[in-house]
């Protein structure tokens, strides 16, 4: 996969940056394409001097700092800076890991960038290699120059380099993007949370915010599209028979929910934003108001949740608001993501529970009287894809909500992106769950939890 995402380039390639081939970059020249903010070419190879890499590391820091865009060497230009022709450079591991070593040791901090390897099918070992440069938040990026930084970004087809005050202002503009992350995840999750019927269901909510907003065209097509992608259809990565009954927009949103009422969502519920961000939740306890006496002689309404049916949330909300940030909204690179169960509280406290045959086994030392809450920061593309990096994260998240109950992880899955075995319900979702992984490569375990 490739990090960079660009509707811009991707047209004028006619391919997705990941899936580009000579015949894509030959139409550079055929159209006469022209260097831009977006994209440089090289006719040759870095070379090994010190004002050579310096010159690499420039360009890649200029390209994070910017807009975001491609470096493509073995690419000649004319005197007007459109491509010219197709000359290639030799293709090799050796230069690839050589221009990832300069760039690590040049840029701080070091920003995302992917490097691919087009061959030529003609020419065996000879193409153009590729460098993908995604726009940061991390932004401003400096290049090492003697004992100092230089910050460069890109100028149209040129690069300058950011004066001191503006310098000053790009670290302002870095910390005020980390703030808002915060308060687009908690109002993200609000206003979902006023979407959901909680008077008979607690929820696990998944909230995702990518690091650099993307977009996409809110019409009537995305609307058509949205509905035929979603109604009806069960959203779970393990279906649980939580069905989408109604799908309709709101300012700047698509939507999506179960229930038998239009106003409120029982069951499931999404709301994705054009920018890529987006909620999800789907239930975690139904019928919630019991009147039975509970461990200790107390009465009154208690959320008794199962670990599977919250590690299933968190799984699959990870990987729906994902698969949107990524392929609809164009968003690459990182995001922040923000779990929660809702609603809890001293009225209505929760407890964990896993089930062990025909009956279940409480997990952890007490019941939550506040909402349980977890964050993190993900790679897009690990939670978009059906794999180990999406179990892993899975299992970090459960385990940020699951530690608030007194117990210490997910049994389900591991940090290492494994699937334990023992720990899924053999008719609910074992068979699911290992056909699942076989598809998908993850590796089972046997190991029990000592």
């Amino acid at each position: 996969m490739v990090a960079l995402r660009s509707r811009r380039l991707e047209g004028l390639l006619g391919a997705r940056l990941d899936s580009v081939s000579q015949t894509h970059l030959a139409l550079l020249q055929q159209n006469a394409v022209s260097e831009s903010y977006d994209l440089e070419f090289k006719g040759e190879l870095y070379g090994g001097g010190g004002s050579v890499k310096r010159d690499l590391a420039g360009d890649v820091a200029a390209l994070a700092n910017t807009a975001g865009g491609l470096l493509l060497l073995g690419v000649t230009e004319d005197d007007q800076a459109r491509a010219a022709g197709l000359p290639g450079v030799c293709l090799s591991d050796n230069e690839v890991l050589r221009i990832r070593n300069v760039v690590a040791d040049l840029v701080h901090p070091l920003p995302t960038f992917d490097v691919r390897q087009i061959e030529d099918p003609d020419r065996a070992g000879h193409g153009i290699l590729m460098i993908a440069v995604p726009r940061s938040a991390s932004a401003p990026h400096g290049v090492r120059v003697n004992e100092g930084l230089r910050y460069p970004r890109r100028n149209g087809a040129s690069i300058v380099y950011l004066t001191e005050a503006e310098i000053a202002a790009a670290y302002q503009d870095r910390f005020a993007r980390r703030q808002t992350r915060q308060s687009d995840l908690l109002r993200h999750e609000r206003d979902l949370v006023n979407r959901l019927n909680v008077d008979r269901q607690t929820f696990v909510i998944v909230t995702l915010v990518p690091d650099l907003d993307g977009d996409f065209p809110l019409d009537t097509r995305a609307l058509r599209a949205f509905e035929q992608e979603t109604l009806g259809k069960d959203l779970l990565v393990i279906p649980r028979r939580a069905r989408v009954r109604h799908v309709t927009v709101g300012s700047r949103r698509l939507i999506a929910h179960g229930g038998s009422r239009p106003a409120k969502a029982e069951w499931i519920a999404c709301e994705l934003h054009q920018s890529g961000a987006g909620s999800f939740a789907v239930v975690a306890a139904d019928c919630r108001h019991m009147t039975e006496p509970r461990p200790g002689g107390e009465g009154g309404a208690l959320a008794r949740i199962e670990d599977e049916d919250l590690v299933v949330g968190v799984w699959s909300g990870l990987r729906y608001l994902a698969r949107h940030a990524r392929d609809r909204a164009a968003a690459g690179g990182t995001a922040t993501v923000r779990a929660s169960i809702l609603p809890v509280g001293p009225g209505l406290p929760a407890e964990l529970n896993h089930p062990r045959g025909h009956f279940s086994e409480t997990l952890g030392s007490f019941e939550v009287a506040e909402p349980p809450e977890a964050m993190s920061l993900f790679d897009i593309d690990d939670l978009a894809e059906d794999g180990p990096a999406l179990i892993a994260a899975t299992s970090v998240v459960a385990a940020g909500l699951i530690q608030h109950f007194g117990y210490p992880e997910a049994l389900q899955m591991t940090t290492e992106g494994v699937i334990r075995t023992k720990y899924w319900n053999r008719r609910a979702y074992w068979p699911r769950v290992e056909q699942w992984a076989k598809e998908a490569g993850v590796e089972l375990s046997d190991d029990v939890v000592q």
